[in-house]
C-alpha cells in the first residue's frame, strides 16, 4: 500500500513539475527621464515569477526609480513591489508595497504609499531638503509597474 502511494504520488509530481515555482529571473532596464534643473530619475525593474497549481501564472516584479540631483548624488529611491497574476486574457495586481528612503542627510521623506489598480501598482513618495530644520525643498515622485495580460512587467 506504501508503494502505490509513493508511486501515484511522484507521477503526480513529475506531471504537474511545471506548475511549481519556477526559478527566479532578473531582467534590469535603465530608463533616464532629465529635468530642467539637469537632476534626473534612474528606473531599473527586477523580476521573477512562479507559477503554482491553477492556469494562472504569477509574476512578481520591482520596479525602483532614483531620483539624482545634476552632479549624480542620490536623493531619493522609491521602490513598488508587486504581485500580479495573468492568464492570457487579462492580468490583475492582487498586491503592492513601497519603500522609499533618502541617502543624503539633508533630506528626509515626509510620506509614502503604495496602491493598485488594475494590472498597476503605483508607489509615490513625497522628500523634504531640511536646512537648519526648516524645510526648504520638497519634491513628490512616483513610480508605476504594470503587467501585461501576457505577464509582462514594464
Amino acid at each position: 500500500m506504501k508503494k502505490l502511494i509513493i508511486i501515484i504520488l511522484s507521477i503526480f509530481l513529475i506531471s504537474n513539475s511545471n506548475n511549481f515555482v519556477s526559478a527566479a529571473k532578473t531582467k534590469k532596464t535603465h530608463i533616464l527621464r532629465t529635468f530642467k534643473d539637469g537632476s534626473y530619475i534612474e528606473e531599473q525593474i527586477r523580476i521573477s515569477s512562479s507559477r503554482l497549481f491553477s492556469p494562472t501564472s504569477i509574476r512578481y516584479g520591482h520596479k525602483t526609480s532614483t531620483y539624482k540631483s545634476r552632479s549624480g548624488k542620490t536623493i531619493l529611491t522609491i521602490t513598488i513591489s508587486g504581485t500580479f497574476t495573468y492568464n492570457g486574457m487579462s492580468s490583475k495586481c492582487i498586491k503592492s508595497t513601497v519603500s522609499a528612503h533618502c541617502q543624503n542627510s539633508n533630506w528626509k521623506v515626509k510620506r509614502k504609499s503604495a496602491r493598485r489598480h488594475g494590472s498597476t501598482a503605483t508607489a509615490s513618495a513625497t522628500a523634504a531638503k531640511y536646512t537648519n530644520r526648516v524645510a526648504v525643498q520638497t519634491i513628490k515622485r512616483s513610480v508605476s509597474l504594470s503587467c501585461s495580460k501576457s505577464g509582462k512587467l514594464s
